[in-house]
């Protein structure tokens, strides 16, 4: 690809904030997800003003530059996209100078984890994506901040999921119902599988927690 994408499903957590489940931190106790998120220095994102069509055509040039020879199609096609986006208004040589910059910094914001929140008791909002099963509870489960991630939308970031064991079990009724969930945050890299109808997928995750309780989300 281009540059490290955060994917449509990143877009929708940064932009929807539901139903105030991504607010600011509420207590010394209560976690939102923006507070899962590293804390890194913002650096300025050239990209973002970027429309969709620029950023593909951009993404076209650095794929034709990779390539030593070009056809005479292709070196059309490298011209028109260079003019194009030149009376447009876009730097591309500087965008180019800031791609690997950019990358890191997108990369690090969606993998790593807030090292000051470990070995500490909190409470989270989200929603239930289950993994296993003791008869008609479950007891291991993603905590997700929208419904129905990792089944029917792709995994949130690494820093955007809490694997969660909750022995006791859970009765879950429903993908869409948010809780919160109460316990200790452990920061460590983990992945299991989450099953679909059509067969399974290993998802990632930085944080981890056993559950001391857990009751319906109320705002």
């Amino acid at each position: 690809m281009f540059f490290y994408w955060l994917g449509n499903y990143e877009m929708k957590t940064i932009l929807l904030i539901f139903i105030g489940l991504v607010s600011g931190l509420a207590s010394a106790d209560e976690l939102s997800w923006s507070d899962l998120r590293p804390n890194v220095v913002p650096i300025e994102d050239p990209f973002l003003t970027l429309s969709d069509e620029q950023l593909f055509e951009l993404g076209t040039l650095a794929r034709l530059n990779t390539h030593k020879q070009l056809t005479p199609s292709q070196l059309a096609e490298q011209k028109e996209i260079t003019q194009k986006l030149g009376a447009e208004g876009v730097d591309i040589e500087y965008l180019f100078s800031k791609r690997a910059e950019i990358t890191e910094y997108r990369k690090r914001i969606a993998t790593e984890p807030n090292l000051k929140l470990a070995d500490k008791d909190y409470r989270i909002p989200g929603f239930i994506t289950p993994i296993e099963f003791d008869d008609e509870v479950v007891t291991k489960f993603f905590l997700v901040p929208t419904s129905g991630a990792c089944v029917h939308t792709p995994p949130p970031p690494a820093n955007q999921i809490v694997l969660v064991d909750y022995p006791q079990g859970y009765p879950l009724t429903s993908l869409y119902t948010p809780v919160w969930v109460d316990g200790r945050l452990i920061v460590e890299k983990q992945s299991a599988d989450v099953t679909y109808v059509d067969g399974a997928t290993d998802i990632e995750t930085v944080y981890a927690m056993t559950a001391k309780s857990i009751e319906l989300y109320q705002n």
